[in-house]
């Protein structure tokens, strides 16, 4: 694999890439929050590997031990333009298709509704429209209003990711399969992502989260005109399913698979239905319609 930066806005963004040209769209993939591009490289569908120039790009503060915090004032906008300015670095002015999972889904978004012509398809996993989110992550973006809440956070993550067993609980705990992570897929993918997430800043991650909680495109999901396809877990404890459906009724082109049983990381708890449905949405021959 090749790994190297690019250089965005939002500071440098990086990208794993097995450098092949391929025919068809490129295809990029997001990892969401605290997790790292190479989960998605672990798991990616194989005919999407092997047949399909393919990049897999970090969010915006996830590079490990990187000095750099994240500018003031993010908006979805300027989410955007860095998005587009690594697109550009690496296809050119070729419209792509976008993978997301969680916050990778949501970044993927910003894309389609300030810049849709980079876009030909979109694939929302796990993902969302308004940052402000639920359950556990809710309070840790809220932590972001008070110094002893960014000094809490702060130790906890650190806490959390000293130890491999504590950082896979965690993750088991946003699942609707947490045996799942015992599984093959879940193994492989923990022992790609978490060598990254122990080495995040927490405070670089904290700030993004934040600021998350303060965006909202709801109110212009009518206007992404490119297919999407929603992949929800039924037991999603961060995004719940009826915020997908919502999501879903106000995307013209969208279609919405609600696996069930599933939480949080579909990749990981449904493998097999996952690669499916990216395989079909995405083929150049055969696209799943919506």
């Amino acid at each position: 694999m090749i790994t190297y930066r690019i250089a965005t806005e939002l500071g440098p963004v990086r990208v794993v890439t097995d450098g092949i040209y391929r025919p068809g769209p490129p295809i990029i993939w997001l990892h969401g929050w605290t997790l790292s591009p190479w989960g998605w490289v672990a798991l990616m569908p194989p005919a999407l590997r092997t047949r399909r120039r393919w990049y897999a790009l970090s969010l915006p503060g996830h590079l490990p031990e990187a000095n750099d915090s994240l500018p003031p004032l993010l908006t979805t906008e300027r989410l955007a333009q860095a998005l587009a300015q690594a697109l550009q670095e690496l296809c050119g002015e070729t419209p792509v298709q976008v993978v997301g999972h969680s916050l990778g889904g949501f970044w993927g978004l910003c894309l389609a509704v300030h810049r849709p012509t980079r876009l030909e398809r979109l694939v929302l996993v796990s993902s969302f429209a308004r940052g402000r989110l639920s359950g556990a992550l809710a309070r840790v973006q809220r932590l972001a209003d008070q110094g002893v809440g960014r000094v809490l956070f702060r130790l906890g993550y650190r806490w959390l990711t000293a130890r491999p067993e504590r950082w896979r609980r965690l993750l088991a705990r946003l699942s609707g399969r947490p045996e799942a992570w015992q599984e093959t897929a879940g193994q492989v993918f923990f022992e790609s992502v978490y060598p990254d997430a122990k080495r995040y800043r927490p405070d670089v991650l904290l700030q993004l989260a934040a600021a998350m909680a303060h965006m909202d495109l709801t109110g212009q999901l009518a206007s992404v005109q490119c297919p999407v396809l929603m992949i929800a877990g039924e037991r999603d404890p961060v995004v719940p399913v009826a915020h997908a459906r919502e999501m879903a009724d106000r995307l013209p082109k969208a279609r919405l698979e609600v696996l069930p049983g599933v939480g949080h990381v579909p990749v990981v708890e449904a493998p097999d239905a996952v690669c499916a449905l990216l395989e079909r949405f995405l083929s150049v021959e055969k696209s799943l319609s919506v």
